[in-house]
């Protein structure tokens, strides 16, 4: 088993000590122990003493317990600690050292260690020497923490750029889709029409900042009123441009409709259905209801695209005003079945979009047609049946709900008495 001096002349800090220092440093070298994990000094203690690594690893950290912590070395059998503190005017530990396995040491009080120095001018320059070589291991390892920092502050400050670049692209969006709200909405009748006898009440909602529901009123040169109410595939912006382009088509064939009577609505939407298929995506199409009412015998001739069926209220129940036809941009040459009815006094038209009837709530249940006709059983027509639909949705829905697709809802109601 190697003696005490055995192992001081195996250090080579030691290699030019003479013997008699040998023997003198042998007497006043004290053995620990040090268990795996625990803390030999930390940072800005007192340097009361100059310790050599026999067996085991030591951990040697700056600003422990901090979030600028890091490793600066990793010492081990013969290496010394404490050199630093030596040459400190407070004579405090530079920085943190920690048992990273079991540690054997050999240890002598600072006072014992700087007395064999001043004599010992060869072991002087070593140890200058080897605080030397551990400021410069240390100094590089901070110009590569710096490096790494700069790149990670050069990374992070791409990515503000680019998250700045989208905000801007975004704030920049979300004022194009406002002014696009606004216009759609301007695209809507401003002003309801005002028959004698009849009062009309409207809803519309988009589900994102513009839609693709629509709704209008056409007055015809013989004083009958054309109601249409249209829903386009899809949500968004594409969904409203082609909202505004097929009711611009409507108007268009709507005004220029030519015969006796009522005007043809199913002609209209032919005719309508046929520049469909050619202006508009082919993956796109549009649902479109069209009621021509003659306000003085309230008979109303209509024809469907393929939307929702509406509802005829009256004092006997319910009825859906059924009439065939495709949705406009499908098919060309599409024929479009015209059907009538006569809404009497008290009786009441509901035209719709199936974003009412198709709202789930959070267990994917549909509201469904069945929940929409039992609450026209129970409420009169106008903005009071609007509020109660609305109110009974929310309901269903519960709170939470993300409106998933435009909601419209057209009522045309004839009084009782003009």
């Amino acid at each position: 088993m190697p003696t005490e001096k055995d192992l001081i002349r195996q250090i080579p800090l030691f290699a030019t000590l003479p013997p008699e220092e040998v023997q003198l440093l042998s007497s006043l070298l004290r053995p620990a122990s040090i268990p795996a994990g625990a803390i030999l000094f930390y940072e800005g203690d007192p340097g009361d003493r100059f310790s050599i690594i026999t067996e085991g690893e030591v951990e040697i950290i700056q600003s422990f317990g901090s979030e600028e912590e890091r490793i600066l070395a990793l010492e081990g059998p013969g290496d010394f600690l404490g050199e630093v503190s030596l040459f400190d005017p407070d004579h405090r530990r530079s920085a943190t050292a920690r048992a990273r396995t079991s540690v054997q040491l050999l240890e002598v009080t600072s006072a014992e260690f700087e007395s064999l120095i001043h004599r010992q001018v060869p072991l002087s320059v070593a140890l200058l020497r080897g605080i030397s070589q551990r400021l410069r291991r240390s100094e590089n390892l901070t110009i590569r923490d710096l490096q790494e920092k700069n790149i990670q502050l050069a990374r992070a400050l791409h990515e503000l750029q680019a998250a700045q670049e989208q905000l801007l692209e975004k704030e920049k969006l979300e004022q194009e889709l406002r002014l696009a709200r606004t216009i759609q909405e301007g695209t809507l009748p401003k002003v309801l029409p005002v028959l004698p006898g009849w009062r009309i009440t409207t809803y519309w909602k988009p589900a994102r900042m513009v839609g693709g529901d629509f709704y209008d009123f056409i007055a015809f040169p013989d004083g009958k009123l054309g109601m249409i109410i249209g829903d386009v595939t899809g949500k968004g912006m594409p969904a409203a441009l082609i909202m505004t382009t097929t009711r611009s088509l409507l108007h268009f064939a709507a005004l220029h409709a030519t015969g006796g009577g009522l005007a043809r609505p199913g002609k209209i939407l032919a005719r309508v259905n046929e520049i469909c298929c050619l202006e508009i995506p082919p993956n796109m199409f549009v649902t479109c209801l069209f009621a021509v009412v003659d306000p003085e015998s309230g008979r109303t001739r209509f024809a469907n695209a393929g939307h929702n069926l509406p509802f005829q209220r009256t004092s006997h129940g319910l009825s859906e005003l059924c009439a065939r036809g495709m949705p406009l941009g499908l098919m060309p040459g599409m024929v479009y079945e015209e059907n009538e009815t006569v809404l009497a006094e008290g009786d009441s038209l509901v035209m719709y979009s199936d974003g009412l009837t198709e709202a789930h709530n959070l267990q994917r249940e549909m509201y469904g047609s069945g929940r929409l006709q039992a609450q026209l059983l129970v409420e009169a027509g106008g903005e009071g049946l609007i509020k109660s639909l609305l109110t009974k949705l929310a309901e269903f829905t519960g709170s939470g709900w993300e409106q998933e697709d435009d909601i419209t809802c057209v009522i045309l109601d004839r009084s009782l008495h003009k």
